[in-house]
């Protein structure tokens, strides 16, 4: 390892999580307005005593409820009640606006870092080594990077926060501070989502990556549909779950949406992309993502459209490996 890596390890040691994703429980401030959802019009929402569904109920609010939320975590909200803070399940709430302003608009997760896998590493539940692993990343493996804390990564795994002991990763490279003066070798934004082991499904991410692995000008658009179709056989795809009215089906390019929801979490951190339409799943979302954080495709009805406003081109770079989807964007000059 070089100094100059080196030196950016050691200087994220000491980083903290953004407050825009990890408000400690300590803290009341809000940090956005919000209400209990709609979605489920005609059923109650639980406010728990902690994260953890099985923990005391401390009250039941009705949908349209107002809310203050003070934190944010993949799976659950912190608001605030009469009696200090309670917490609710993400997808049974919608965010109207943005309080405090410092912090990206919900549900935008921004990415500092990220990693080239070297060796074996186990991504924990918890920062401790003894904790659950939830997924084994291998050499070649890329992932995202929150932030860090005590001496561990801190990765978006699915719904919860999942971490990487920082002594496993021989580089921690940092995402682009700065758009403007960005080169073509550091990404301005990444993301990566995990996916379960079906190897059908995999393939059809694969093939999805490939795709959509390229450079977009200027004013370009990019409809996800159109990059990607047509879902068959002979275009490489295989049959796989896919999400359709609220089921599950078998169809070529099952995953798809796994690629346009990781896409839209990469674009999103960018202010020069203009979405032109983004459609999210159902009332309960993708369950490989934090609620709110998808972009459905692959059918007449459902896709993801966007557009370059920047005034340089960007590439995407997009691969599987581990059950690990990552998606990088950079400035191309």
């Amino acid at each position: 390892m070089n100094f100059k890596r080196f030196l950016i390890l050691a200087l994220a040691l000491c980083l903290m999580l953004p407050a825009a994703q990890a408000a400690t429980k300590q803290s009341t401030s809000v940090i956005y307005n919000g209400i209990i959802t709609r979605r489920f019009a005609n059923s109650y929402t639980n406010v728990y005593e902690q994260m953890d569904s099985d923990s005391r109920v401390i009250k039941t609010m009705s949908a349209g409820n107002k809310i203050e939320i003070v934190e944010v975590t993949p799976g659950w909200v912190g608001i605030k009640t009469g009696s200090g803070i309670g917490y609710v399940m993400r997808h049974r709430i919608d965010v109207t606006d943005t309080v405090d302003k410092t912090v990206p608009d919900y549900p935008i997760t921004p990415q500092e870092y990220y990693a080239v896998i070297d060796r074996d590493v186990e991504v924990k539940a918890a920062k401790d080594a003894s904790s659950d692993t939830l997924s084994t990343l291998t050499e070649g493996a890329r992932v995202s990077i929150c932030g860090v804390e005590d001496g561990w990564a801190q990765v978006i795994h699915k719904r919860v926060y999942g971490y990487i002991n920082t002594n496993d990763l021989t580089e921690l490279l940092p995402v682009a501070d700065d758009v403007a003066t960005a080169d073509n070798e550091t990404p301005i934004s990444v993301f990566t989502s995990f996916y379960s082991d079906n190897p059908d499904r995999i393939v059809n991410l694969g093939v999805c990556c490939k795709f959509i692995s390229k450079v977009l000008q200027p004013g370009e658009t990019m409809n996800f549909n159109n990059e990607v179709s047509p879902f068959s056989a002979a275009n490489g795809y295989k049959l796989a779950p896919v999400l359709k009215d609220g089921e599950t089906k078998m169809g070529y390019g099952g995953g798809s949406c796994q690629v346009s929801s990781t896409l839209w979490d990469s674009l999103m951190q960018l202010p020069g992309i203009t979405v032109l339409r983004r459609n999210p799943h159902g009332a309960n979302a993708a369950s490989y993502l934090p609620h709110g954080m998808d972009a459905a495709s692959g059918t007449n009805t459902q896709n993801f459209i966007f557009r370059n406003d920047f005034d340089f081109p960007i590439r995407i770079d997009a691969s599987t490996h581990d059950l690990a989807l990552f998606i990088a964007i950079y400035k191309e000059i």
